[in-house]
């Protein structure tokens, strides 16, 4: 029997948690009295946001409440708009008002005219609902019209969302039939109503619980035009779609929803690479450079931007590489505007701008995005989690899905933050742990768990394997010159018993791979190509290979290779000087000109610059890879590497040292005369196979998995590596890695550099 409260003689189920908004001075009924009661004002107006999260937290546990409505319900109703950059915000900002009067009205009766009015029992009958005496209306076995959160009742309601979209859907009580999930899974995906958090480890079948979270709201009578599904890129999406198999669902991705929302308002196209420069060079004056993109660091900086919402003067200042962008960054976005373009990251800046400014907009969308569902939550961005808040205003029912222990992408402003402060995001959200990870061996767990326990900035976990047994990451030690040799004995071990397909080789950045993959490729083994010759064009290589050939040709010297030597280690030398050097074609004429020169300084660095000459050739004497490492270790050309890295890593990880330490490698494996020829020929091959042996930085391949895995050169340096600002994001990386395995995982290091990770690992 329900138990019931009396309302204008009706008997209302209590379980529906109506409230009642009054006038000022209004007397209370009697059902209401001694219940919590909220004054709204002129100066609440001004500072809402406690009175706000105390009405959601009422709202959200339907917990009646009497509201005393001070200011005018037009006022309250008044569309708010805000014409700024998005990048004067930050993921916390919220159009305070709407929710204000969004929490007033959704389930409460209006009152402020004398006799109770439940507006959504007038919206049903206008749609076709039938009257009843004794309850809101009579459809279909349904008798209530609901303003709640999209909660699990005894009995079956047409709910608000329904109604304004001109529906009279039932949402159908919860049956909990989720026999194909485990415990865990299930509670996570039956969640009542409201914000939700998941934390979901590696392996532990999150794309599962996403889609049966998907079907559970579907099944409830959750219209599909509510509900909107955020993957993380098209290939997720792709897969969620698939395993879904329901008609027309909307599961995009962040740019793909920015890019429609703008398309529908604005009418706008998605600019070429081309346009994109085209527009930066018609504002930037940039000096060419060799063999590099000038107008990439610009590119950089515009994401820094439009995506982590950093000011473009801080960003300018804190970079060493983008003069002139401060001023150039509001131009570029008026020039996109005009030629009615948008570039990628426009796509979601342009999207919080359109929402922003346009209430009209902003209410359209929040109504197909009543219900979210968002994949890989921890990799969010502040501009794109500011986005998800626009629009899953005012009621935030996110279902967020992710592992703080997997952000691996803070070079664009992703944290763990904000899976860790979720519920201040989505105010009164519940939390669901997923603890089993079904993926990789009970060994690997335990190793990837201890590793993460030395991290402070996380969610503490309780992570158990579902494979009973299996052995811990096998550690591989071989001397740096010889990781190639000991990881391609590793692999022909694996290939006695697996494909090429089942194997994965997983480095922190792309170049460390390039010994492996020419290995790979000697000895016919299916591999993809990582490294291609653009490698050869990078500035620490090309000068490692200037160097190389002025060793080689003392009376042949190549003006290009001068001048690219000379300036690397910067020797401060003027560029008359540097010109004038570079045309002498000879150490013999290189040394008659220092001696002519009437300038000490530019006289001592010549000296210096032939004394290296003469020391790396002494190495070079006896050995390419003996002087491919002295020219790293013992020269000043290590620090001239350190200052072209110190931009940073970003995704690709393209660090000059370790291209060094590539070279060095492959010239251990080089048996022919000439390495630079015998180099080129390698890099100059076919992309490789498509089926084959999985080369990659761990960056790219976070949600996929193989049999095998083999971590490549886990030392200090590399991991953690030392251009990173974030040890523990580097231990989140390593994570990453070693979790891509189903049956085991190697890690290959050095006897005596091997990373601490490996010592906090075992």
């Amino acid at each position: 029997m329900l138990e019931c409260v009396n309302i204008a003689g009706l008997a209302v189920p209590k379980a529906l948690g109506r409230g009642m908004v009054l006038p000022p001075e209004a007397d209370i009924p009697e059902p209401f009295r001694g219940l919590p009661m909220f004054l709204v004002e002129e100066r609440t107006l001004l500072h809402p946001h406690d009175l706000i999260q105390r009405l959601h937290g009422h709202w959200l546990a339907r917990q009646t409440v009497i509201i005393r409505l001070a200011v005018d319900k037009e006022r309250l109703k008044t569309p708010e708009a805000l014409k700024v950059e998005p990048h004067t915000l930050d993921p916390t900002f919220e159009f305070s008002q709407e929710r204000l009067q969004f929490l007033v009205w959704a389930n409460n009766y209006d009152a402020t005219s004398g006799e109770p009015i439940w507006w959504y029992k007038r919206l049903a009958l206008r749609l076709g609902a039938q009257e009843c005496p004794v309850a809101d209306v009579e459809l279909e076995g349904a008798r209530w019209c609901d303003g709640g959160p999209r909660t699990d009742l005894p009995f079956p309601v047409i709910h608000r969302e329904s109604l304004l979209k001109g529906r009279l859907t039932l949402t159908m009580p919860d049956t909990q039939s989720t026999l194909d999930l485990a415990e865990d899974q299930s509670k996570a995906v039956v969640h009542k109503g409201g914000g939700a958090r998941i934390l979901a480890p590696a392996g532990s079948g999150k794309t599962r619980v996403l889609t049966h979270r998907f079907r559970h709201l579907l099944k409830r009578g959750v219209e599909p035009e509510s509900i909107t599904a955020v993957a993380y890129n098209k290939r997720a999406a792709a897969e969620m779609q698939e395993r879904l198999g329901h008609g027309r669902l909307s599961i995009r991705t962040l740019h793909s929803l920015g890019y429609g929302l703008q398309r529908k308002a604005w009418g706008v196209k998605l600019a070429s690479p081309q346009q994109v420069r085209g527009i930066l060079k018609s504002l930037i004056q940039v000096s060419p450079q060799l063999n590099t993109d000038p107008y990439q660091p610009y590119l950089d900086a515009l994401q820094e931007v439009r995506l982590g919402l950093l000011e473009p003067a801080e960003v300018e200042a804190r970079r060493d590489d983008v003069p002139g962008f401060a001023a150039a960054f509001g131009r570029y976005r008026n020039k996109l505007k005009q030629l009615n373009l948008v570039d990628h990251d426009e796509q979601i800046y342009g999207a919080i701008e359109l929402l922003l400014s346009e209430p009209a907009v902003r209410k359209t969308a929040q109504s197909f995005c009543s219900h979210m569902l968002v994949d890989e939550f921890q990799d969010l961005t502040p501009a794109f989690l500011l986005l998800i808040r626009l629009l899953s205003a005012p009621a935030y029912q996110v279902f967020g899905v992710g592992d703080d222990d997997q952000v691996i992408y803070g070079y664009a402003g992703a944290t763990p933050e904000y899976l860790i402060k979720f519920a201040e995001y989505f105010p009164g959200s519940s939390t669901y742990a997923l603890e089993t990870n079904y993926r990789c061996p009970k060994g690997v767990v335990r190793a990837a768990a201890r590793l993460l326990s030395e991290n402070k900035k996380r969610v503490d976990k309780d992570i158990t394997a579902h494979q009973r047994q299996g052995e811990p990451p096998l550690l591989v030690a071989a001397d740096q010159q010889n990781w190639s040799n000991k990881a391609l004995e590793v692999i022909q071990g694996w290939l006695q018993h697996h494909e090429p397909t089942e194997i994965a080789v997983l480095s922190r950045v792309n170049a460390l791979l390039l010994p492996l993959q020419v290995a790979l490729a000697e000895n016919k083994i299916p591999h993809n190509k990582v490294v291609d010759t653009s490698i050869l064009y990078r500035t620490g290589v090309r000068s490692a290979l200037a160097y190389r050939r002025l060793c080689l040709h003392p009376h042949d010297m190549s003006a290009d290779d001068l001048a690219d030597a000379l300036k690397r280690p910067n020797r401060k030398l003027r560029r008359e000087y540097i010109e004038q050097a570079s045309e002498c074609g000879s150490r013999k004429a290189l040394r008659r000109y220092m001696t002519r020169l009437k300038d000490e300084w530019a006289s001592s660095q010549l000296e210096e610059f032939l004394a290296d000459l003469t020391f790396l050739n002494r190495r070079l004497e006896k050995s390419d890879a003996a002087f491919f490492r002295a020219l790293r270790q013992e020269t000043e050309f290590s620090g001239a590497l350190d200052q072209l890295d110190s931009v940073g890593l970003g995704s690709a990880g393209a660090s000059h040292q370790d291209d060094l330490i590539a070279l060095e490698q492959l010239a251990h494996l080089c048996r022919e005369d000439d390495f630079e020829e015998w180099l080129y020929q390698h890099l100059e091959r076919p992309q490789g196979a498509e089926s084959g042996i999985r080369l990659s930085s761990i960056h790219r391949v976070k949600g996929l998995e193989w049999p095998r895995v083999l971590i490549y050169g886990v030392d200090n340096g590399l991991f953690p590596h030392r251009l990173a600002e974030d040890e523990e994001e580097e231990r989140r990386i390593l994570h990453v890695g070693l979790t891509r395995c189903t049956k085991s995982c190697a890690v290959l290091a050095s006897p005596k550099g091997g990373s601490f990770f490996l010592a906090e690992m075992a």
